[in-house]
């Protein structure tokens, strides 16, 4: 039976202990600016938080919740949502609260769908009747005040 213990008592076989993460460091430097064609901030970058974003020239983006008012046409490749689509989406699944979704109102969906959960199916009627409503005419616009088509 050999012994297999090493030779050098001081070098134990293995990897080299790596040091332990030292807090006191300073922070790695910021990244340097990239090559020619690379990504570069804009000069009004701030970390401050999300800050809106302007479309170029004035003109409202696809990104933009409205555009800059009832007179102007609407940004370039911009479907309007069908009254009918809404209203029918209402009165079948309003309870799923589907209609408000097509319509851009995504909170009111989820109130919907959790009012319906909650009970029973009972509060659908929601759904039920705002669908009438789209289809009667009540409701003009969808989320970013864009005109529903007939």
């Amino acid at each position: 039976m050999s012994d297999q213990t090493p030779s050098d008592p001081s070098n134990p076989p293995g990897p080299p202990p790596s040091a332990p993460p030292s807090f006191d460091a300073p922070p790695p430097p910021p990244p340097t600016a990239p090559a020619a064609g690379g990504y570069s901030a804009p000069p009004s970058y701030s970390t401050a938080g999300a800050q809106p974003v302007p479309a170029a020239g004035g003109a409202a983006s696809l990104l933009s919740p409205m555009w800059q008012g009832p007179g102007t046409a609407p940004p370039p490749g911009w479907q309007p949502k069908q009254k009918i689509v809404a209203g029918i989406l209402g009165i079948l699944l309003g309870g799923f609260g589907i209609h408000s979704f097509y319509l851009g109102n995504s909170k009111k969906g989820i109130i919907q769908i959790v009012a319906s959960v909650v009970t029973c199916g009972l509060l659908g009627l929601w759904g039920f009747i705002e669908g009438i409503m789209i289809l009667i005419g009540n409701v003009n616009t969808d989320a970013y005040g864009v005109p529903l088509t007939e």
